[in-house]
């Protein structure tokens, strides 16, 4: 959900933000044993679509 109430525009639930405290905080908590430094490289490395992030971090 977006911080900002003005923005009343479908939310995109298919991406992540790697500089959104509360979306790498989400991930952490779908694999505790990632460090959330982990978890922001992964996005790096696999992208912001959610999907792809999930299965680069099942295969580490």
């Amino acid at each position: 959900m977006s911080d900002n109430k003005q923005n009343i525009g479908k939310q995109d639930d298919i991406r992540v933000d790697a500089n959104d405290p509360s979306e790498v905080e989400y991930l952490h908590r779908q694999f505790p044993d990632k460090t959330h430094e982990e978890i922001k490289k992964a996005i790096q490395a696999a992208g912001p679509m959610r999907a792809n992030i999930v299965a680069y971090l099942q295969r580490k």
